[in-house]
């Protein structure tokens, strides 16, 4: 999720460029309100994994677990499929 925003304000930026005049600043001192943004919520979630380990290692566990019971389920689909 974080990676995705920070393409967003990477493209952001780029289209920054083209801008020109009085709406460049503006946009300039928005850009670096979501930059600090994106950095706090960045903390934020590595500090509410560190708080919440071993919760978030059951929700990383179930996760897999029910990702390798939906692989088995849509091979078994396909498998009756080709029969």
């Amino acid at each position: 999720m974080f990676k995705k925003f920070g393409k967003n304000v990477d493209s952001f930026i780029s289209e920054l460029s083209d801008v020109k005049g009085s709406t460049n600043e503006e946009l300039k001192k928005r850009l670096e309100e979501l930059k600090k943004t994106k950095d706090t919520l960045g903390e934020k979630f590595i500090d509410f994994k560190e708080e919440n380990k071993d919760k978030w290692d059951d929700v990383q566990s179930e996760l897999e677990r029910a990702g390798q019971e939906f692989k088995k389920a849509v091979n078994n689909v396909f498998a009756s499929r080709k029969n």
